[in-house]
């Protein structure tokens, strides 16, 4: 299903309003994020100093990407035209990848609520320990990964247009990679300023959309 170059079509305006909702509300959750570290002791520490934020932030990441869906849909349709299977991979793949990284999300907000629900700091550390253990990210890892893939699916073929929909997708990979490299790093400054590429390429996306100036990207090489 091709997104139509008319203004008014129902799913131009709902891809377009994703593509800046959805996106806006990550990067504002993410600018509230606290400190992050690697060992789950170390961060206990600073989400009971901060929990009222971490959870926060955590409900607008998943808020942010639940209405993103629509967006991030949107974008793979763009290649599908000329692509059609690459289309499907990359729907499959963000589909995949946007239920593992909602599942963290909500994880980390059920962190959040325990401490801020009185939860001894112990038994919080133990909970963060199971979450992030060995088993639970041999099933959500991989499924999570599958997001990025999808992401540079869609990406990489309409960069190559050197359209103005190309550069746009340039940002969002951008944006995307930066927030990979903090989910291995733990530095929170780095999905910071990818969660805001990945909302300035977005928002561009979605006027380009809203001028029916998308079908440049069809021409795919």
């Amino acid at each position: 299903m091709a997104i139509s170059s008319a203004p008014r079509d129902y799913r131009t305006l709902i891809a377009a309003a994703s593509l800046v909702a959805g996106p806006l509300l990550m990067a504002i959750g993410d600018l509230l994020h606290p400190e992050e570290r690697m060992a789950p002791t170390e961060q206990i520490v600073i989400l009971v100093d901060h929990a009222s934020r971490w959870y926060t932030a955590h409900l607008l990441l998943f808020v942010g990407m639940m209405l993103f869906i629509p967006g991030l849909l949107a974008l793979s349709t763009l290649i599908e035209a000329r692509k059609p299977a690459v289309g499907y991979a990359a729907r499959i793949l963000i589909l995949v990848g946007v239920a593992a990284v909602a599942s963290i999300f909500v994880g980390e907000m059920l962190v959040g609520r325990f401490v801020l629900d009185g939860a001894d700091p112990a038994v919080a550390t133990d909970l963060l320990e199971s979450m992030f253990s060995g088993p639970i990210l041999a099933a959500v890892g991989p499924a999570a990964l599958a997001f990025f893939v999808g992401t540079a699916a869609f990406a990489v073929p309409l960069m190559r247009t050197g359209s103005s929909v190309g550069w746009a997708a340039a940002i969002i990979l951008l944006g995307a990679l930066l927030v990979l490299a903090e989910i291995l790093s733990a530095q929170v400054i780095l999905s910071q300023i990818g969660n805001i590429l990945v909302f300035c390429g977005s928002t561009r996306v979605a006027w380009l959309i809203l001028r029916g100036a998308t079908g440049e990207a069809a021409k795919l090489t």
